[in-house]
Parts: C-alpha cells; structure tokens; sequence
C-alpha cells in the first residue's frame, strides 16, 4: 500500500459534490504526470490537500479499482470543511509539500507521515460543526459517533406569529444542511419519499427507476455525512394531509432518547427507534435494498402550522406525539423596532398598537367567536412597506378630498378631455393608490372576512357600513384619524386615548 498527497488548487470544489461513499472515475490533467494513474494502485491512500490560500488537508481517497471497466476510480471516505492546516504538520513535510506543489499534483509519502496527516484532521471533527464523513474499517459508518440529538420539532401559532423567522434563528446553523419544502392539499406520499418514473437513456432506451423526494434525499445526505447537522422543514404541515403524506416512514418518526444498541449495531439519540422495510429507499440510502431504513440522529424535522387556517387537514393525536409542540409566541418582545413603531399610513397609529388593540377585542370576543385566540393578528402579519404612506394621494389644492380629485379626473378621462398635467396627476394618484391599499386589503379584509366574520359588529361601525367594499372604501379615501371612523367608537378611543372618538 503506498501513500500520497493529491494537490488541488483552492478554486477546484468538485470533490465536495461527491457523497460518502461515492465513486468517481479519475480523468484529471495533474501536473508533473503523463499519466500519473499508472502509480496508483488499488487499496493506495490519499489525502487531497487545497493549495493556494487555504493550504489545508480537506479529503481522504481509497484507490480502486473497477475490473469490468479496467478503469481506477478513487472513493472519497472522509471530508472536512475547514480542513487540517499544513502549519501543524511537522516541518519536514511542510517543506516538501511547499517545494513540489507548484510542480507536482501527487507527492508520495510515507505511513508516518499519512497517519500524523490523519490524525490532525481526525482532530479537526471533534465538534459537530466541522462537517466531516467517515467510514469504518467494515465498510459501514460508525453509528456510535455520529452527530446525535435529532429531533422532530411542530412549531405552531397564529399566521405571522414568526414560525418561520424562529426556525431560522434558532435551530438552524450556519453549518446546518437545510432544505425547506410546503404540504398542501395535492401534495402526496410519493411526491414526499419518490416514485418509480420512465427515465430515457443516451439510446432512447425507456427504463423506470426509483426517483428519490426530497425526505429520502436528505436523508441519504445526512446518512453519509454523519457529523453535519441536517434540517428538513416542512413548512404549512397541516395544509396537507401529513400522515398520508409520511406513509409507512411514520414509524420512523419515533425517536431514541439515549444511545442504543439494536441487532449489535451501536445507534446514537436521536435515530429512530424503529427501521422500517423499503427496498427503494434503501438501494438509495444504503446501497442495499434489505438495509433497515432509519432516520439518522443528524438529521431533524421542523415542521410549521397555522392554527387558525381554515379548510385544511387536522392532525391526529398519534401523529402529534411523535412531535415537540412549540408555540411561537405572539408578541412584540423580540420584534424589530422598525416594524413595531411604524405608523399605519397618516394616522399616527403605530402597527403594535393597532395590533395589540385589535388583539385584545378578539380575545374578549371568544364568547361568540370559535377559538377566539387563533384568530388574532400576528405580529409578523405585515411588513413595514405595507403601511407606508404615499403622499401622492394627498389631494390637490382645490380639493378637500381624495375622493373628489380622483372622481373628477376619472370623468375627464372618460370624455376624453385629459391635458397632459391631469393625465401625469391621475397616473400617480392610482400608483398612490394601488400602495396606500395594501394595509386595508390585507389587514381589514382579514378582519371583516375572517376575526369577525360572524359578528363585525364587535369591531366594525356596521350602524354606516354595511359591507366589506364601504369598509375598504371609506378607509382608503379618508385622511388621518378619520380613517378608523370604520371602527366603532369604543375601538377609536382605545387607538387615540388623548380623544374622545
């Protein structure tokens, strides 16, 4: 067995993109060689060291070789991100490797030397956050010392509350491997695991295979790299029926709480308990369609929903507690000051009061409103730019209201009598417009349709409105304070406590 040191420059990431595991045909342009394939052997090692600024250990090869083919291959069976630095190696070797790199792109080594190499990046993954993979002398990844602690975590709350904002902030990292994806009511069990599809090869030669979806996808990925965190989030779990969706992999869902051993394989917390049978799953994962499929404990499952969504899919008692229940809380503790104290519009009402006001009439309104806490708005419901105010639609000198401006330009329009001026100020009138709206449309709409869909009276001034469209209507045209004249007076007061509205 020989030993070597595979020069590659910083800009070259390809081998990054190979999986634990994987195989890759050798076909690089070294230099230095004619062809430098003819000194490798099969069961040689090798460790890929990136030159330039980085000057780092980062990958370990096995030579191989592939008889049908005749053809070497190298498979990659250890990766570390940040790599092990060639200032710690001794300096003997330092000096060669400095010496040869500009000319060669293999250096052999000795077994000494390898091991000293081996050991510092080995040092390098004592942490979970220095991604690594890494195989065992047997062939397989060493359970025991994968990164443990996945879990299975349901955040709930009502809409823009900040499901989505806390999973980003805290249960994903910056090394964390995530991917994100949303349930809905079409979505299905082999949309989720894969399905068996026509795939069309070089001859045009149909075949089917096995599709792996995005579950089976990371978890081959988290398999394979067993000390990098991965993070699969499901965002709107209950729009989509979930346990249609997860199938016979629910079971998987159960997970360890300590360390286990199971039919002489050591497990860490946080695989799941039981391994379930899936041929497909396991050609895919494993390389072996009788492998017994199980959720690696570096990999966790984030889940989003909305508890006040109509129309969607309920979520068994049996599927919930394979979770962690979170609710997000639904306050301005942790919001950012600009969304907080922006003013809605020319009112001089800021969102938090709007919001905390509103809030406090639909928690009193539970009497007459099913789950009356659900239904509040979240604190996330709008963004800053939505309650801006476009002074464009302030009305001109002439007119009292909007409203009137508007309403005359539109009949000029009409006759086709429009100068120039009065076509440019009707065109920003309805820009105005169109962005002066958005706070009413979503956040009134919400209100009227939804809140207090069943008694608007408990909000809204219905003695003068009648309906959503005089609501919106009678918001978007009015100025300042006048525009909460929507609401009852009691509601106005409680928004200007300095008036008697």
């Amino acid at each position: 067995m020989n030993y070597y040191i595979l020069i590659l420059e910083e800009k070259v990431k390809s081998f990054s993109l190979v999986g634990y595991g994987e195989k890759c045909a050798v076909s690089l342009m070294l230099k230095g060689y004619s062809n430098p394939l003819e000194t490798l052997s099969e069961g040689d090692k090798i460790i890929g060291y990136i030159a330039g600024t980085v000057k780092a250990f980062c990958y370990l090869f096995g030579v191989g070789f592939d008889h049908d083919k005749q053809q070497i291959y190298l498979e990659k069976t250890f990766e570390t991100k940040t790599g092990a630095k060639l200032a710690a190696v001794p300096s003997e070797l330092k000096d060669l490797i400095n010496a040869r790199e500009q000319t060669e792109s293999f250096i052999n080594i000795m077994g000494e030397q390898y091991r000293q190499i081996l050991s510092l990046m080995m040092n390098m993954v004592s942490s979970w956050g220095n991604a690594a993979i890494e195989k065992s002398e047997e062939g397989e990844i060493d359970e025991a010392k994968r990164l443990q602690g996945g879990t299975n975590t349901l955040l709930y709350g009502v809409p823009g509350s900040g499901k989505s904002w806390t999973i980003e902030h805290e249960y994903c990292h910056e090394d964390s491997v995530v991917e994100r994806l949303v349930f809905h009511s079409d979505y299905t069990n082999a949309d989720f695991i894969g399905q068996i599809l026509p795939v069309v090869d070089a001859e045009k030669q149909v075949t089917y295979e096995f599709t792996p979806g995005p579950f089976t996808a990371i978890l081959r990925d988290a398999y394979r790299h067993p000390l990098r965190e991965h993070i699969l989030i499901i965002e709107e779990v209950n729009r989509g029926n979930a346990p249609a969706i997860f199938g016979e992999v629910f079971q998987l869902l159960d997970r360890m709480v300590e360390p286990k051993t199971v039919e002489g394989i050591a497990y860490a917390a946080g695989t799941s308990e039981y391994g379930i049978t899936h041929k497909y799953m396991a050609e895919k994962i494993y390389g072996d369609p009788a492998h017994k499929v199980r959720i690696p404990s570096n990999l966790s499952i984030v889940g989003t929903m909305n508890t006040s969504d109509q129309n969607v899919f309920t979520l068994d008692t049996a599927f919930q507690r394979r979770w962690r229940m979170r609710l997000v809380e639904n306050n301005f503790d942790h919001v950012r000051p600009s969304l907080a104290n922006a003013r809605i519009l020319d009112t001089e009402v800021t969102w938090q009061k709007f919001c905390e006001t509103i809030n406090g009439i639909i928690v009193a309104n539970k009497a007459k409103m099913a789950s009356a806490e659900d239904k509040r708005l979240g604190v996330y419901f709008i963004h800053e730019s939505d309650v801006i105010f476009d002074q464009s639609a302030v009305p001109s000198e002439g007119y009292d209201l909007l409203l009137t401006e508007y309403n005359s330009l539109l009949r000029n329009e009409a006759a086709g009598d429009m100068p120039e001026d009065k076509k440019q100020r009707l065109a920003m009138i309805r820009e105005a417009l169109k962005h002066n709206r958005m706070f009413s449309e979503k956040v009134i709409k919400y209100l009227w349709d939804d809140a207090f869909k069943f008694n608007p009276e408990a909000l809204f001034d219905t003695d003068h409105m009648e309906s959503l469209e005089q609501v919106i209507r009678s918001f978007v045209y009015a100025k300042g304070r006048e525009r909460f004249k929507i609401f009852k007076p009691a509601v106005r007061t409680s928004l200007y406590p300095d008036t008697q509205a």
